[in-house]
């Protein structure tokens, strides 16, 4: 794809009396090149001079009038384009002109303008010559080659203040082709300009009077009225007055004006008023009583030229501190005698004597917390946990809902359990002290204060003991109780007995019995008078039962014969001891020992169990002798032998006699011989005669018969 010509040319002015109109090719392309060119100035009156392959060619118009030019190129690639552009055939020779702007009031110091006023029969003024001094300087002109209708053109001429005016030539020459050119020739008179000079006015210090600057004036000689001042804090008269400019730097002006023509000059001055510096100051970023404010017056300024700051005036606002309210330091510090807000002033000194405006700056300087709290009375080890109450704190400006709080426990050993940031915490001392308790308060401002108080009320715990007389008995022996416990540093005012049956006792010492046998775990723990518990002692006792001891049934032994004593006995490790310590074919110390029939005896039987408790029971020994059987009585009544009176039958617990007839007729029976046989039967005497028995003494003895007679 080839590019195409981007085609241009430039066109000429002409009029017409110019010989012909040169037209200059501008075509460019971005590769290649132009093979041809075809223009057609739009003159077809000209017949095939209308056109023209050339590149700059020229052509002859011969009207005035307005023409359409076209320019077609071809590239070597083959690509066309066609440009048109209108073109002006202008008349024949313009007519120059221009008027002055303001002749009256031309001035040396000020341009001269003029205005276009030239014309032509057709077309347009195509360039202007204008010869500002074409009498002194014919040569020299200004070219404006894009003139309007009405255009001003402007021109300064030298300044002069003699004479006071001076006349100049004006040539003003209009074009409206190449050789169609008119000239207008006008004279022009300017009048002297005034010369001010305006001195440089030394710096002044804020506070100075009002002064007349004199550094002001016209020196050329021109006539006129008295100059004027115009600036911050300076009158028409030049009366300058420090206070009303202010700090800083002042342009005063001065205009003089001539009364010919009206010309001004003027210059301006800069003033510069002093402050000494520019007092300033900063202070600490918080401000609290009882703590000195540190104040800062580097950021005060001086200019450069001014001098530099040599000296310092502070006003605390603090007159109940005395001598300390005011400092000629630089950077003093003050402490405040209470809070509030106090009003500082500053002012400075420079150098150069000039001294500063008062700077003054409200300073509130807030009141500092007041920490304090409060402990328990008395805690007590282990474990005592003492609780600390901060309500007593107190700030003057009331603002204590914005306290933070930082306590230290004063106990290190507690790690980080030794700190708490509550209003009123807790901490568990494991030892009795003295600990150093501090509370430090911030307040809502940002003021500390602290405050710490010796922590002397944590005592050691009591240990609870007693003794006893026993710790072993039996039941219903008592039990002496006696109080040994330490109170430690106070002294026992409650005991706290505890016997192990549900009963509890409070004083110091007593007699105790129980009531029942069984272990038994008396404890007791005591308070003293700091109201501290003690630790509980406790002791193990013993309430042994009595032994229960049955010895048995009372024995029958046969004489010469042997039995074993049959006891029943409920005992803990229980020992024995039988007396009286006769007929025992074993130990007398033993639970069930064999005894042998000597005499009827009645044995004893101590039992002692533990906690040597005692019981005794007694059983009987009856020695069965044999039964003596007489074979004869003689129940007659004389009191002699009335009744069969068998020897030891009534010693064998049921042992039966039985009485027969020589017919085999059982006439007695009895079961025990309690109530020996008179000899009768039914209440009659039985007939005197031989009778056989029957004895069964039972009880180990055989059974014994024979014959008894009865005689009267």
């Amino acid at each position: 794809v080839n590019p195409q010509p981007v085609n241009g040319f430039i066109l000429p002015e002409v009029c017409l009396s110019d010989t012909y109109a040169q037209f200059t090719d501008t075509t460019k392309i971005a590769s290649g090149s132009i093979a041809s060119w075809l223009w057609n100035f739009g003159d077809p009156g000209s017949g095939p001079l209308n056109t023209s392959t050339v590149q700059h060619p020229q052509h002859s118009y011969t009207a005035v009038g307005n023409y359409t030019v076209t320019l077609t190129t071809t590239s070597n690639s083959g690509c066309v384009t066609t440009l048109a552009q209108s073109f002006t055939v202008n008349g024949d020779i313009p007519v120059a002109n221009f008027n002055a702007l303001n002749p009256a009031t031309m001035c040396a110091n000020d341009s001269v303008s003029i205005q276009d006023a030239s014309t032509v029969n057709f077309g347009s003024v195509t360039k202007v010559e204008i010869y500002w001094d074409n009498v002194n300087f014919p040569a020299v002109f200004q070219t404006d080659d894009f003139p309007t209708p009405g255009k001003i053109y402007k021109h300064l001429f030298p300044n002069f203040q003699s004479p006071l005016t001076k006349t100049f030539t004006i040539r003003y020459r209009a074009y409206s082709g190449a050789t169609c050119v008119n000239d207008r020739i006008k004279v022009i008179t300017v009048n002297a300009a005034p010369k001010v000079q305006f001195l440089t006015m030394p710096d002044v210090c804020l506070d100075a009077t009002p002064f007349q600057i004199t550094q002001a004036s016209e020196i050329g000689g021109v006539p006129g009225p008295a100059g004027v001042f115009t600036g911050t804090g300076v009158s028409a008269t030049g009366l300058f007055n420090p206070a009303v400019a202010g700090v800083g730097t002042h342009n005063i002006t001065y205009t003089f004006t001539s009364t010919a023509g009206g010309c001004v000059d003027a210059l301006t001055k800069p003033i510069i008023v002093l402050d000494s510096a520019s007092a300033r100051f900063t202070y600490s970023a918080l401000i609290c009583e009882s703590t000195a404010v540190d104040f800062n017056s580097s950021i005060s300024t001086i200019p450069a030229a001014s001098g530099s700051i040599t000296g310092w005036g502070w006003d605390f606002g603090d007159p109940t501190s005395g001598a300390a309210n005011i400092s000629t330091q630089q950077n003093p510090s003050h402490l405040f005698t209470g809070w509030g807000t106090y009003f500082v002033k500053l002012f400075v000194t420079s150098s150069n004597g000039c001294r500063s405006t008062v700077r003054t700056i409200p300073v509130f300087v807030n009141p500092i917390p007041r920490p304090n709290f409060s402990t328990p009375p008395s805690s007590c080890l282990p474990s005592a946990n003492v609780t600390f109450n901060s309500s007593l704190s107190s700030i003057a400006d009331g603002t204590q809902a914005g306290f933070t709080y930082l306590w230290n426990f004063g106990d290190p050993a507690s790690g980080i359990l030794n700190s708490s940031t509550g209003s009123s915490p807790s901490h568990i001392y494991n030892t009795a002290g003295p600990f150093n308790v501090n509370l430090q308060i911030t307040s809502a401002a940002g003021c500390v204060n602290n405050k710490t108080i010796p922590l002397t009320t944590v005592h050691p715990q009591p240990t609870g003991s007693f003794t006893t007389d026993k710790n072993d008995v039996c039941v219903g022996q008592s039990i002496a109780f006696t109080d040994n416990s330490n109170s430690a540093d106070g002294t026992t005012v409650q005991w706290n007995w505890t016997m192990g049956d549900a009963t509890v006792r409070t004083s110091p010492s007593f007699n105790y019995t129980y009531a029942a046998a069984g272990p038994y775990v008396a404890s007791l723990f005591v308070t003293n008078s700091h109201g501290c518990r003690s630790t509980t002692f406790t002791k193990p006792l013993t309430v042994n039962p009595y032994p229960v001891v049955n010895a048995g049934p009372d024995l029958f032994i046969l004489e010469d014969g042997n039995d074993t004593i049959e006891t029943i006995i409920t005992a803990i490790n229980p020992s024995y001891l039988w007396t009286p310590n006769l007929y025992f074919l074993s130990s007398n110390t033993i639970m069930n020992p064999i005894v042998k029939g000597v005499e009827d005896i009645t044995y004893t039987l101590t039992v002692t169990g533990r906690g040597d408790c005692k019981s005794t029971d007694q059983v009987f020994i009856k020695v069965l002798k044999g039964p003596e059987i007489p074979n004869i009585f003689s129940p007659n009544g004389d009191g002699v032998h009335d009744k069969w009176e068998i020897k030891y039958l009534d010693t064998y617990p049921g042992g039966t006699v039985e009485i027969f007839n020589r017919y085999g007729q059982k006439i007695f029976q009895s079961v025990g011989y309690g109530v020996p046989w008179d000899g009768r039967v039914n209440g009659k005497e039985v007939p005197i005669g031989t009778y056989y028995y029957i004895v069964n003494p039972k009880n180990g003895r055989k059974i014994m018969s024979g014959y008894v007679d009865v005689i009267r």
